[in-house]
């Protein structure tokens, strides 16, 4: 992998992990009244990045919370990484299963 390639892919994760970190520290009810999703474009290693946050209500009253980065590729076929939490109401958090991070994926 190209040097401008890792370094681009790290700023990509510091970038989601960023997001997450700021969402992490919020409480249940600030989540939960997020958007269904948020989305912005940024400039990475002069390349367009969108970090999108997608907000989910769980059917067992849980809330999911998930950051993507996107960067487009040729045709339309581009690279995403995902990371995220669910989140009830006693302000428990636990990481993403595969399962739940494969439709950002």
């Amino acid at each position: 992998m190209r040097r401008q390639s890792v370094d681009r892919q790290q700023a990509i994760t510091v970038a989601v992990s960023d997001r997450l970190n700021l969402l992490s520290a919020k409480r249940f009810e600030d989540l939960a009244a997020l958007p269904k999703v948020n989305s912005e474009d940024l400039i990475i290693a002069r390349k367009k990045v969108t970090i999108s946050i997608w907000h989910n209500a769980l059917p067992s009253g849980e809330h999911l919370i998930a950051v993507q980065a996107y960067k487009p590729g040729i045709l339309g076929i581009g690279h995403m990484y995902v990371d995220g939490f669910v989140i009830n109401i006693q302000n428990q958090r636990r990481s993403l299963t595969q399962e739940e991070r494969a439709p950002f994926s």
